[in-house]
């Protein structure tokens, strides 16, 4: 069982990622779309759901991930190093993980801007 320390992070990152629309543990129809009014929601039962299955995931050592869409591709593999770095602790890490999260972050928009500029 994780630590209550352990348990507040992963609650408070997924209201963070609920905060900007994202709800990854919501009822959904598997395509990423939510099959019941955003109203009846609870964020802090999607909260333990998305927390319980993050830890089985972390204590399997397998994390689902999907498959990228082609244009995603570098930033997702920064992303995931990035990740990887994380979970190996404090390895010299702490230098490059934010330095690939922003690389990741900026492929991201340059390769997804006309998409992302549509859908605002």
């Amino acid at each position: 069982m994780a630590s209550q320390e352990k348990w507040q992070r992963i609650v408070e990152a997924y209201r963070g990622i609920a905060s900007m629309g994202y709800r990854p543990a919501a009822p959904s129809d598997g395509h990423g779309g939510i099959t019941v009014p955003v109203r009846e929601l609870e964020v802090d039962i999607e909260g333990r759901e998305y927390g319980q299955r993050f830890l089985q995931e972390e204590d399997e050592g397998v994390y689902w991930a999907g498959c990228t869409d082609f244009r995603s591709l570098r930033a997702a593999i920064w992303a995931l190093e990035a990740f990887r770095l994380m979970n190996a602790g404090s390895f010299g890490g702490e230098t490059i993980v934010p330095k690939l999260l922003r690389m990741a972050a900026e492929e991201y928009e340059r390769e997804m801007g006309p998409s992302l500029r549509r859908s605002r």
